[in-house]
């Protein structure tokens, strides 16, 4: 069973995301944060275990490049998520060491498919 870490400050993005990869991936297991702070402390707890991060990357606490380069550092694959279609933000989450970059807008079946492929599967 594999783990997957979720960061966003939206309590029913994170909930809805956690079904939908429980349902269509390995990822069974989800631990939830709702702020870089909470992110931070989640993380430490948890070391590498952990299979894959999905991170907002915009948070109300500041933006997640610390913690996606730390997510990185340990061995973990991040999907990265922002708001905001411009290149910007995708483009700082990317070289923070996101493996994917998706907006809000992306489909269940793009989400699934970025999962799976950052997780190995």
């Amino acid at each position: 069973m594999k783990r997957v870490l979720l960061v966003d400050d939206h309590t029913l993005f994170r909930q809805v995301l956690a079904i939908i990869l429980e349902e269509r991936t390995d990822l069974k297991e989800n631990v939830q944060a709702g702020s870089l702070g909470e992110a931070r402390r989640v993380s430490a707890d948890l070391g590498s275990r952990v299979d894959l991060a999905v991170v907002d990357f915009d948070l109300p606490d500041g933006d997640a490049t610390e913690l996606i380069e730390h997510l990185r550092k340990v061995g973990i694959p991040v999907m990265a998520f922002t708001a905001d279609p411009s290149l910007e933000l995708g483009g700082r989450a990317l070289r923070a060491g996101a493996g994917e970059v998706l907006t809000l807008a992306s489909s269940g079946e793009q989400i699934i498919d970025t999962a799976e492929r950052l997780v190995g599967g």
